[in-house]
């Protein structure tokens, strides 16, 4: 039921003369704040919420402090509430505090450690987390903290949206004029964010506000939050005292020197890699063997493990040391793979990347950009792309994470900007081939399943990390993904390890489930597989729908009816064709044969938020036409 503003006021009197008032709480705020639509389902809002960063230049030296208060209301009883604070070598919490709005102060139970997110390369970031207890609904309560940051270039990304929802958000910055700072507004579009600027003696202030802002949602099958949620990158580009200028961030040339000051650093010993260089291309008779070689051993051998500490999170450890190790973080295995291929005579270098979780590219000078390193390789003025934190692909291919990302390469004291390639929907190709026939009340059959790029590698990463009996209720999976204990399934050839090939698996089966009669009619499902059939998109869905590939997959399958049976109905096929997918399905009779093919396209792997509504009723005729059978009648 929808409350006027009548019924509210109302509420809240009779709030404030039935309910007996517990200390530390402003009930009628907490009755107000549960109308709102935004803070429908929340246990906690933050009625105000306050950023303020100063630049300061002391001792011709420029730091930042980072100020934050947040009013935190319980929305219910025993609630308890998790706040956290991230810190680094160059980020310090100088400051945390909790307070009733008594006045009183609290004091959380704190726990401090690292935190670790998937292909963040040059985070070193820890947290701490602070265990804040509301006891009865109302509880108000605010959390102050003032963090330091020693090196300006640490401060990148600021978001509006917090955890909770936040009904009245600021974030301001105070900024000396001999300092310059740009502020890169981004997803500003649909949100009411208020922007003022004003001098303030010798600093410039920014102040951006927004209200009534719904807690940060994270969807599933996503892009990330960087592409949809309102954010502010902040790049330090100069700032200048009494000795001169001094750049930090100014462009992608000082992003790159100070990345490549950090490579200088490194110090390889090549002779602890030679004779292994040379044990694994001595039977090589090309090039692109000996390249081969080496990339996939790297890929077999060296265990990615996502580990970052204090400056390594952008230096690379030495290459000698992640071979005896046998383990490294992306930096550490892009450097390896460097240092080897140039044992090799190779020209070889390592180069910056961000993955396609991140919407920027190098025109934007700052940390925030990239998340990943990998290795380039030239070759006859031709480029190779090598990530050896992707088990199982093949050079010349690329993973989807990063095809169409800018890449910073090294070149000495200069730098190369290059894109990853973009392949198509065809590198992700799953063709699935059968051929059915009726025996008895049986469906017996026998396919072939060719999988390529992401699908491959996933299966072979997966295969060769599980015991032999998981491996095989894997293919068997594979090969019919539903099937009963009176059933049989048998994988007559499993696929070879083999990057540079599509995996390929051979299989029979004879299915009693899949067939059922009544009188003369024979009722026969053709498709177990029913791909897609419960892809629909929620409709309060509010990011698009990302595949994390690009889709194509085929089915073709042909049925040979018993010559003494005739084709009584069919189900109707399907043709629709998008801008950014289609749904191909047909069924056809010829010289008393089925051939049934189901062929389904998403090119760029993105369901735009504008095409959920086709997509849904592509998905509502496609299950209409799973739910159909095939029937034919004795003669």
């Amino acid at each position: 039921m929808k409350l006027t503003s009548c019924s509210v006021l109302v509420g809240l009197w009779l709030l404030s003369i039935q309910l007996p008032a517990q200390k530390n709480t402003n009930i009628a705020l907490s009755y107000k704040l549960k109308t709102y639509p935004e803070n429908e389902k929340a246990k906690v809002v933050a009625n105000r919420f306050t950023s303020q960063y100063r630049f300061l230049v002391n001792n011709n030296q420029l730091k930042v402090i980072g100020e934050e208060e947040k009013d935190l209301v319980s929305l219910e009883s025993n609630y308890t509430h998790i706040e956290s604070v991230f810190y680094n070598d160059n980020l310090k919490i100088e400051e945390f505090s909790t307070a009733f709005t008594s006045g009183k102060s609290l004091w959380p139970e704190k726990i401090c450690g690292n935190y670790e997110v998937d292909n963040i390369f040059y985070s070193d970031s820890k947290l701490c987390a602070y265990r804040i207890n509301f006891l009865y609904e109302g509880t108000t309560i605010t959390v102050k903290n003032r963090v330091k940051y020693d090196d300006p270039k640490y401060l990148t990304t600021i978001f509006f949206h917090e955890m909770e929802p936040v009904e009245d958000r600021e974030i301001s910055f105070e900024i000396p004029q001999q300092v310059e700072v740009e502020l890169v507004e981004k997803n500003f579009g649909n949100f009411d964010i208020k922007k003022t600027v004003h001098r303030d003696g010798d600093k410039n202030v920014y102040k951006y506000s927004v209200k009534r802002l719904a807690a940060i949602k994270q969807e599933e099958n996503s892009l990330g939050s960087l592409y949809f949620y309102p954010h502010i990158i902040v790049v330090t580009k100069s700032y200048t005292t009494s000795v001169g200028k001094n750049k930090v961030l100014a462009s992608v040339n000082d992003l790159y020197g100070w990345y490549n000051g950090l490579v200088l650093q490194v110090k390889n010993e090549p002779s602890h890699l030679k004779a292994e260089v040379d044990r694994l291309t001595a039977s090589s008779k090309t090039d692109l063997d000996k390249i081969k070689a080496i990339y996939y051993w790297i890929q077999d051998n060296i265990k990615y493990i996502a580990f970052e500490d204090g400056i390594a999170g952008f230096k690379p450890e030495a290459a000698h040391q992640v071979y005896l190790n046998r383990y490294g973080d992306c930096k550490g295995m892009a450097n390896l793979t460097k240092e080897m291929l140039k044992l090799a005579g190779f020209d070889a270098r390592l180069t910056w990347i961000g993955t396609n979780r991140i919407p920027y590219n190098y025109d934007i000078p700052s940390l925030s950009v990239d998340n990943h390193m990998i290795c380039t390789l030239l070759l006859e003025d031709q480029l190779y792309v090598l990530d050896a934190t992707e088990k199982y692909i093949a050079l010349g291919k690329n993973a989807e994470r990063i095809q169409g990302k800018e890449m910073l390469i090294e070149d000495g004291v200069n730098f190369i900007r290059k894109t990853v390639p973009i392949s198509n929907e065809t590198n992700n190709l799953i063709d699935r081939t059968e051929v059915l026939l009726l025996d008895n009340d049986k469906l017996k059959g026998e396919g072939e399943l060719l999988m390529n790029g992401e699908s491959k590698k996933s299966v072979l990463y997966f295969s060769t990390n599980v015991k032999n009996e998981d491996q095989k209720r894997l293919f068997n999976y594979l090969a019919v993904a539903e099937y009963l204990n009176t059933d049989k399934v048998e994988v007559t050839k499993t696929p070879d390890i083999d990057r540079d090939l599509p995996l390929q698996m051979k299989y029979q089966f004879e299915l009693g489930n899949k067939v059922s009669s009544f009188n003369n009619d024979v009722y026969v499902d053709l498709d177990w597989n029913k791909t897609y059939q419960n892809l629909t998109i929620d409709d309060d869905r509010l990011t698009d729908y990302y595949f994390s590939r690009k889709v194509k997959t085929k089915t073709t399958k042909r049925f040979r009816v018993p010559t003494d049976y005739t084709v009584s109905h069919m189900p109707t096929g399907m043709n629709k064709v998008f801008d950014n997918f289609s749904f191909l399905i047909t069924f056809k009779l010829i010289n008393n044969e089925i051939y049934y093919s189901n062929e389904i396209t998403v090119h760029d792997g993105i369901l735009k938020k504008e095409m959920f509504e086709k997509w849904n009723d592509c998905i509502k005729q496609l299950k209409e036409i799973y739910s159909d059978q095939v029937v034919i009648t004795k003669k």
